[in-house]
C-alpha cells in the first residue's frame, strides 16, 4: 500500500471513529434515560443511520476484516433514514421522490386519526400531526420523524408504538457502534446531559387546515410538511444539539452542520426553480435572503462538494491526500477546500449560518 493510501485509510478511520463516539454517547444516554428518549431519537436517527452506513461501507473497502466482525442488521430501515439526511438531494428523482415520501406519511396519519368519532360534529377536533417544540424552536414533527426515522408509512403519531420500534432499531444501532468503538477511549456526555426537557413541548394539529397558515398558501401538503424537514433539521442542531461542548465531538458538529445546510440550501434552490413563480413576495424575500447570503455561497461553492463527500464518505479524495496531515487540524481538509479558512473559523461560520437559516425558516412560517 502506498504511503498516500495509507493515510487516507487512517484518515477515514480517524473520521469515522470521531462520529461513531458521538453516536455511542447519545445512544448510551438514551439507553440510561428512556422515560426522555423518544423525541431526541426522532431528531437523531437519520444522523446515527448515516454514521452507521456509511462508516460500515467506507471499513469494507480499508479494513475488511474490522467490518465483518461488526453486528449489522436494520440494514433497509438504516440505509432509507441515511438518505434522508440529503433532502431533496436524496432521491434520483428529486423532490418528487421526497413528496411522494411525505404523501404516503401525511395519508397513513390521516388515514389512521381522523373520522375516528363516532360523533360526527366532534371530528373537526380530530387531529393527525403531532409537533415538539423545544424552547419554542420546532425541533420535529410526527410527519417529519417518520421520514427520518425510514419508515415512511408508519403513523407516528402512536407514541407508544412508535417508542418501541425506536427502541429495536436503537437496540440494533447500539450493537454496531459499541462494537465497533470497543477499543476508543471515552470523551464525556451527549448533548442530553444538559438538555432541560421540561421545555420540549408537545401539541397535536389537524395537518389540512395547520398546512394553510404555513409558508406559502401556493405549496402543497407534501412541500409544507418537506419545509418543516429542513426547519426541524436546522432546530435541532441549534438548539438541541449544540448543548454538545465536548471536545471530542467538535469535528462532527462542524460535519452535521455543513451537510445539512448543504443539503437544505441545494433543495430550497430546487424549490425555488421549481416553485418560485406561484410564491408570493414574502416568500421569494425570504428564499433570496437565505440563497444569496455570503455564507450560503461559501457553502456551495464547487469544492463545498467535495468537502462534502469527505465529511459523508470519509475517505479523502486522492487530489488532496498528499497534502494532508495527521498533524494538523482536521487532517488539512478545511485549508484544501477552502483556502480563506481553518477548522475555527469555517466551524464558526457554519455555526452562525445554522441558527441564521433556522432563523429565517422560523420567520417563514
Amino acid at each position: 500500500m502506498s504511503t498516500s493510501a495509507s493515510l487516507k485509510n487512517v484518515i477515514a478511520t480517524k473520521l469515522l471513529e470521531s462520529d461513531l463516539m458521538v453516536a455511542r454517547r447519545f445512544l448510551g444516554s438514551i439507553l440510561a434515560d428512556q422515560e426522555n428518549s423518544v423525541i431526541p431519537t426522532f431528531c437523531m436517527n437519520n444522523y446515527l443511520s448515516l454514521f452507521i452506513y456509511e462508516s460500515h461501507r467506507t471499513l469494507k473497502v480499508i479494513d475488511p476484516q474490522r467490518a465483518a466482525l461488526l453486528a449489522y442488521s436494520n440494514e433497509a430501515v438504516i440505509e432509507k433514514a441515511r438518505h434522508s439526511v440529503k433532502l431533496f438531494d436524496g432521491s434520483k428523482v428529486g423532490h418528487a421522490g421526497v413528496l411522494g415520501d411525505f404523501t404516503a406519511i401525511i395519508s397513513a396519519g390521516r388515514e389512521r386519526f381522523l373520522n375516528n368519532t363516532w360523533f360526527p360534529p366532534a371530528r373537526v377536533l380530530e387531529t393527525d400531526l403531532g409537533e415538539w417544540r423545544y424552547q419554542g424552536r420546532l425541533v420535529t414533527t410526527t410527519q417529519v420523524a417518520s421520514f427520518f426515522m425510514g419508515i415512511p408509512t408508519i403513523a407516528t403519531s402512536d407514541i407508544p408504538a412508535i417508542g418501541r420500534t425506536l427502541m429495536t432499531v436503537a437496540e440494533s444501532q447500539a450493537r454496531y457502534v459499541d462494537q465497533a468503538t470497543e477499543s476508543l477511549p471515552w470523551h464525556g456526555p451527549s448533548f442530553m446531559t444538559t438538555m432541560k426537557f421540561g421545555e420540549l413541548k408537545s401539541r397535536d394539529r389537524r395537518s389540512e387546515r395547520y398546512f394553510k397558515r404555513l409558508y406559502d398558501p401556493a405549496l402543497s401538503d407534501e412541500l409544507t410538511a418537506s419545509l418543516s424537514a429542513f426547519r426541524c433539521s436546522l432546530n435541532f442542531l441549534d438548539v438541541m444539539l449544540s448543548a454538545d461542548q465536548t471536545a471530542a465531538s467538535a469535528e462532527t458538529m462542524l460535519k452535521l452542520r455543513f451537510i445539512t445546510l448543504y443539503h437544505v440550501l441545494s433543495s430550497l434552490t430546487e424549490l425555488k426553480a421549481e416553485y418560485g413563480s406561484k410564491l408570493n413576495s414574502t416568500s421569494l424575500g425570504l428564499l433570496n435572503a437565505i440563497l444569496s447570503h455570503k455564507s450560503s455561497a461559501t457553502i456551495m461553492h464547487s469544492e463545498g462538494r467535495g468537502f462534502r463527500n469527505t465529511l459523508v464518505h470519509y475517505t479523502p479524495e486522492e487530489r488532496v491526500a498528499p497534502r494532508l496531515s495527521l498533524s494538523l487540524p482536521y487532517y488539512g481538509l478545511i485549508e484544501e477546500y477552502y483556502p480563506e479558512h481553518d477548522f475555527a473559523t469555517l466551524g464558526q461560520e457554519i455555526c452562525e449560518h445554522t441558527t441564521r437559516l433556522a432563523m429565517l425558516l422560523d420567520e417563514w412560517e
